[in-house]
């Protein structure tokens, strides 16, 4: 979540989904009022100037979604690196974080009306095409 100092307004990055939802891993970002989304305990994590905003945007779409812990600490990393928090930020937090319950589970992939079909297409074109096709 970011937010400033004492506001009541913050922006909430999520990745939401997974095995419990029985859906792909995504990323939302939503603006509303602070205390409107249901979180147990809020965890300070770095200050982060007003121009990097952009950045933290960037980095929260850029990195996969997944479990929300590990995503947070992964996103922090790539903030980290751009020098958006300080040194040390990212090991502060992962000590800190729930060990992953989804570790092991096999990840949900979304399968679209026809995909096969594009599949198969797909391969004909860039991969038979220098082969032959079976179709021939």
């Amino acid at each position: 979540m970011l937010t400033d100092r004492d506001a009541e307004y913050a922006t909430c990055y999520h990745s939401l989904g997974g095995p419990t939802k029985r859906r792909p891993w995504e990323v939302v970002i939503e603006s509303g009022r602070l205390k409107s989304w249901d979180v147990d305990y809020w965890y300070y994590v770095a200050e982060i100037s007003a121009r990097h905003a952009r950045k933290v945007k960037a980095s929260a779409r850029r990195i996969p979604g997944g479990f929300c812990q590990r995503w947070v600490v992964s996103v922090l990393w790539d903030l980290e690196l751009q020098e958006v928090v300080p040194p040390g930020t990212t090991e502060r937090i992962a000590q800190v974080v729930e060990k992953d319950p989804y570790a092991d589970a096999s990840p949900v992939v979304e399968e679209h009306e026809g995909f096969h079909d594009m599949m198969f297409d797909w391969v004909e074109k860039h991969c038979w095409s220098r082969l032959g096709s079976p179709r021939r």
